[in-house]
């Protein structure tokens, strides 16, 4: 089993690790794109390696045989039987999580649709984003009567930011990928934070006034950590993979609010993602293509 064959996918892996850490100075737009193409690359080459180990386990050709698959199979040498049998597993596992994964978005996204829209009954305050056709902001009583009519124009504009920007198919998206690669875990992190900081930044700009936005998020969040009858509703507000208001990286986001608003240059953003476009492309294209040309031979 040649080792190097693998190497364009764990320096994938790595690299979308790296770019995690240490996010580029940018509007949190482009952040979070260049996550999501990183992140889903990293899965896909994760499965396609998987899927090689089962060929490679499973094929009767034989290395002496003088056939264009019996010299490829023999410049890869044998993998062991086990070896394959376990790479069968956790494809069975990954199909299996990402499935369960899907369907409980769903129920939660079904849940959340049947409160309906607008201000619903509730005192502990929360604000919650439905996407899909008849979808849209959740708020509250509990919230209403919290805040001003300032402070919940913005909750409104973060909340019609996520739906607008159709925010939960990234998420949906970059949780299956930590179903196919647990590793991927700090990258979806990252990922939550960039759409969050996305959000924010598209309310601060719509009222005109970042620190009216960064106290209305403290504000929530502060009022939600006192709140010691914890979520009263099932949906994706009160799950770690909402659209909610104050649901994640609270403090962050504030500091963020509090500085200068972030460069949304049209030449940098579109240039950093389409060099990490290509980036991945070249570490895992020429990986697949020759992960399939072989299978292909061998099957």
């Amino acid at each position: 089993m040649n080792l190097t064959t693998y190497a364009p996918t764990v320096l994938l892996a790595l690299g979308t690790l790296v770019v995690a850490w240490r996010q580029p100075r940018m509007h949190p737009a482009w952040t979070a794109r260049i996550l999501l193409l990183l992140t889903g690359a990293s899965a896909l080459a994760v499965l396609g390696s998987l899927a090689f180990l089962v060929v490679l386990a499973i094929s009767t050709q034989s290395p002496a045989q003088a056939t264009l698959a019996g010299r490829a199979l023999a410049d890869h040498g044998r993998v062991p039987l086990p070896v394959g049998v376990s790479a069968a597993a956790l494809l069975v596992l990954i199909a299996v999580a990402v499935g369960h994964t899907v369907l409980k978005w769903r129920a939660e996204f079904r849940d959340a649709r049947a409160l309906g829209t607008g201000v619903v009954p509730g005192d502990r305050p929360f604000a919650l984003a439905v996407p899909g056709r008849d979808g849209g902001v959740v708020l509250s009583r509990g919230l209403v009567e919290l805040l001003s009519r300032r402070e919940l124009e913005v909750v409104l504009r973060h909340e019609a930011a996520h739906i607008r920007r159709r925010h939960h198919l990234y998420l949906m998206a970059g949780s299956a990928c930590t179903r196919v690669f647990p590793g991927l875990a700090y990258p979806y992190r990252a990922l939550r934070y960039a759409l969050e900081r996305w959000a924010d930044e598209d309310a601060a700009r719509a009222v005109g006034d970042r620190v009216l936005t960064a106290r209305t998020i403290a504000r929530v969040a502060l009022a939600q950590a006192n709140d010691s009858r914890g979520p009263t509703l099932a949906g994706p507000h009160r799950t770690r993979r909402g659209l909610a208001l104050a649901g994640s990286h609270v403090t962050r986001r504030v500091q963020a609010l509090l500085e200068q608003t972030p460069p949304n240059s049209r030449f940098t953003g579109p240039v950093l993602l389409g060099g990490a476009w290509m980036a991945t492309g070249g570490a895992i294209s020429p990986t697949l293509t020759h992960h399939v040309s072989l299978m292909l031979l061998l099957v």
